[in-house]
């Protein structure tokens, strides 16, 4: 055998072993960092909601499947309740921003279409710029907010509708607000109507 031809195979063996473990370690940990995952996204609603809700359920399956074939970035909803009564919705969204994919989280009550609070469960984004989303003030720009008119962006967000833009990581203000808007038409379409 040829020293290329060898050194080849050898390649291909370590590459093959590799691969193998890569497989074996994401099989062992994918339920974990999924687990993991949801727990911070509870711990956001639980933040966002307060006093509001007391309780989250997962939406259900095959009505967010059918959600999902028309809006494929809500990565999941949960249902809040209070005294078990259905008080709001908090719904997980994946827009791209700046360095990738984000996950984040609005909450909405369904007195008053009001948004209750937004929280950024995962990003990629540049620090210092892009994640000013995970920040003061940004992350309280959203209190108080309403769904029931179409969302804007604004640098200085004053109205109800208007949601703010951070100078400096417009792309990444503008992911989290691509996301928004569809929360909002999710809301307004299906939701609320529940």
């Amino acid at each position: 055998m040829s020293e290329p031809v060898k050194f080849g195979a050898i390649l291909l063996l370590f590459c093959a072993i590799s691969a193998g473990l890569l497989a074996f370690v994401n099989s062992m940990t994918v339920d974990v960092i999924a687990q993991a995952q949801l727990e911070q996204t509870l711990n956001s609603y639980k933040t966002i909601f307060g006093d509001e809700a007391d309780d989250f359920e997962e939406y259900d399956q095959s009505k967010l499947e059918k959600i999902q074939e028309k809006y494929p970035e809500i990565e999941a909803i949960f249902v809040a309740e209070k005294a078990g009564q259905k008080v709001g919705f908090g719904v997980n969204v994946t827009t791209n921003g700046f360095g990738g994919a984000m996950t984040n989280a609005l909450g909405i009550k369904i007195e008053g279409d009001e948004i209750l609070g937004y929280r950024n469960i995962t990003h990629q984004e540049t620090k210092g710029f892009g994640t000013q989303i995970t920040e003061e003030p940004y992350i309280s720009s959203y209190k108080g907010k309403s769904v029931s008119e179409e969302l804007v962006l604004s640098k200085d967000p004053k109205a109800l509708n208007e949601i703010m833009q951070i100078s400096g990581a417009t792309v990444s203000s503008k992911g989290v607000f691509e996301g928004d808007k569809i929360v909002a038409e999710v809301y307004n379409n299906i939701l609320k109507a529940e």
